[in-house]
């Protein structure tokens, strides 16, 4: 939900690519003492269920590269599913709504009110996707020291991945609920790349704030994408795509369409939209290492790749795209 804010050292690629030489899978450490894979399954399923089925409320601190935010937040489960809302403390007014019907964003600037919905309602502590037992495949799961957050005990649980396509992550799940605490994305040297942590919390009541259970009629612009315009040869490993949508985007004309990759933690976005003249490739990358872009060529189309990924992985996936028909 915070704004991201990234310079894009971009630079022009040949116009012709070599093959991709997709990474292979990287055996884990031996002595790591990593989980069995049905126990690591187990663990990681119960933290997804915790995060929905949970009543809470706190203030949790998110940091990015050199920004960080303060945000409150209040969840309540209702017939297995959550109601929650998240409401920005500083910088732009900001709050996110999700209940079973949809997510929305109500953004307020110059006094003037502008809501949209949103594709997902994922959020933290939500980061786990609902069925999480799939991660146990891609990411080695182990079990860390015991710290406290939020005045609360909690024990570190570490996810490596398995190759190079995905960050690593470091959840700290409360001790009774496996609730998570904090969530810490890492790179492949172990440098933080981004971290959520709860500053208050408190569990297992009603929550004071209001949950905003009925949202405001929005008109939703984004359509299923009907009849793909491009083909994906192969995707990284333990990837599919999640969502396909035609919508319209700032400072776009038209619309345009989006798809979302996802191995449950990580996720790619790709953008397809009409190209009146050849596309020139760039490559590019925020400041701190944690999104990379590739916008190139594909058929009659500009494709842009993004995603708070490793290079790899947007890579991989922008040069699998192929033009109906089978022009590059």
């Amino acid at each position: 939900m915070t704004p991201r804010r990234f310079v894009l050292s971009a630079r022009t690629a040949p116009r012709r690519f070599t093959c991709l030489v997709v990474l292979a899978l990287l055996p884990l450490p031996a002595a790591a003492d990593y989980l069995p894979r049905h126990e690591a399954a187990a663990l990681l399923q119960r933290m997804a269920d915790a995060s929905r089925r949970l009543a809470y409320e706190g203030v949790f601190v998110v940091q990015s590269g050199g920004e960080m935010q303060t945000l409150a937040i209040s969840n309540r489960p209702i017939g297995g599913a959550k109601e929650s809302r998240l409401a920005a403390m500083d910088g732009v007014q900001r709050e996110v709504r999700c209940t079973q019907t949809g997510s929305l964003s109500l953004v307020s600037e110059g006094g003037q009110l502008r809501m949209e919905r949103r594709l997902n309602s994922r959020h933290f502590p939500d980061l786990l996707p609902q069925d999480a037992t799939p991660l146990a495949n891609w990411y080695g799961v182990r079990l860390g020291e015991f710290a406290r957050v939020a005045g609360l005990d909690c024990r570190q649980v570490e996810l490596t991945p398995r190759d190079g396509f995905r960050w690593g992550h470091v959840l700290c799940a409360e001790k009774d609920s496996a609730l998570p605490l904090k969530a810490v994305m890492v790179n492949e040297r172990g440098k933080p790349l981004m971290q959520y942590a709860f500053a208050e919390i408190r569990l297992g009541s009603a929550p004071r704030m209001n949950t905003a259970p009925t949202l405001p009629e929005v008109p939703d612009s984004a359509r299923p994408v009907v009849g793909d315009s491009v083909l994906v040869k192969q995707l990284p490993p333990g990837f599919s795509r999640v969502t396909a949508v035609r919508r319209t985007l700032p400072n776009r004309p038209g619309e345009v369409e989006h798809w979302v990759f996802s191995d449950g933690l990580t996720h790619v976005s790709l953008f397809l939209e009409n190209s009146p003249r050849p596309v020139e490739t760039v490559r590019g990358q925020s400041k701190q290492g944690m999104i990379h872009l590739l916008t190139r060529q594909v058929g009659p189309l500009r494709a842009t790749i993004l995603g708070d990924a490793p290079w790899a992985t947007v890579e991989a996936i922008a040069m699998n795209l192929e033009a109906r028909g089978g022009e590059r």
